[in-house]
């Protein structure tokens, strides 16, 4: 595996227009006992060709992101990771069989989604990031790109990938007005109107500073700090902040023994 010093990462990643950070520090306790690390659980097949024929092999469930990122114009990825995820690292390895760099950050205390993003903050510098989770299967399979046109058509700050769902209580919710500015968002709510979750996000450089004096400002003292907290105080700040709904779209997190079964029934051959 090619390894990156700090000193050439820092050299090339100021360089990346986009930069794709895919946290996967998590235990994976909803699902445990795991024979892997969840990220590499297969999920359906892709082709490879071998010996000259094209066959089918098993496509790991992370892939799904990377594939879709990658569609979208990723050129540099951050993969953010924790105890028990070397055969993550050895899989991916340095990226060059996906055509992408990869590198990895660990992450010392599992402290929440936010403070996992805020340690790539020192290796994007001025780039646009796109987010999403290795445990899920997001379609279209090409929303990043979709995403991220709209990000920059509409000169926003933070944009949000939405997802209908039945089943607000799992999920972020998200309200938005008529012209698709993010009203506020509500992490998990019990009892909620709302039928939009987020499922992946992409930002500007404004936000990811945003990110940081976030962190900075709120320690973590064992309370979870949710993303959903830093995106209403974007909003409170009068950031930019617009939802992109994705009608008819999909979101499949693979994170319970009954989603793991829909998506394997899903993506079987």
């Amino acid at each position: 595996m090619k390894q990156l010093s700090d000193s050439t990462m820092k050299e090339q990643f100021p360089k990346a227009n986009i930069v794709g950070i895919i946290p996967a520090a998590g235990k994976g306790s909803r699902l445990a006992p795991f024979p892997c690390p969840k990220e590499l659980f297969p999920v359906g097949y892709q082709d490879y060709i071998i010996d000259g024929q094209k066959q089918k092999r098993p496509k790991v469930v992370s892939q799904y992101l990377l594939d879709n990122i990658i569609r979208a114009g990723v050129q540099r990825i951050i993969f953010i990771v924790g105890d028990g995820k070397h055969d993550l690292m050895r899989y991916y390895g340095d990226g060059s069989r996906f055509s992408v760099d990869i590198c990895y950050l660990y992450q010392e205390v599992l402290s929440g989604m936010p403070g996992a993003l805020a340690l790539a903050n020192p290796w994007i510098d001025d780039a646009t990031v796109v987010f999403g989770m290795p445990d899920t299967i997001i379609e279209p399979f090409d929303a990043f790109e979709q995403m991220l046109s709209y990000h920059r058509q509409t000169n926003a700050e933070l944009t949000l990938g939405l997802f209908s769902t039945d089943n607000p209580s799992k999920f972020g919710m998200v309200a938005t007005d008529e012209e698709n500015n993010v009203v506020y968002t509500i992490d998990k709510p019990k009892e909620t109107d709302l039928t939009n979750m987020w499922g992946c996000a992409c930002w500007s450089p404004s936000f990811t500073q945003l990110l940081s004096n976030y962190i900075a400002e709120n320690k973590f003292d064992g309370r979870e700090i949710v993303l959903g907290d830093i995106f209403n105080r974007a909003i409170k700040l009068k950031m930019k902040v617009k939802g992109l709904l994705f009608e008819g779209g999909q979101y499949i997190d693979i994170g319970t023994t009954d989603e793991l079964d829909t998506a394997l029934k899903k993506f079987h051959l």
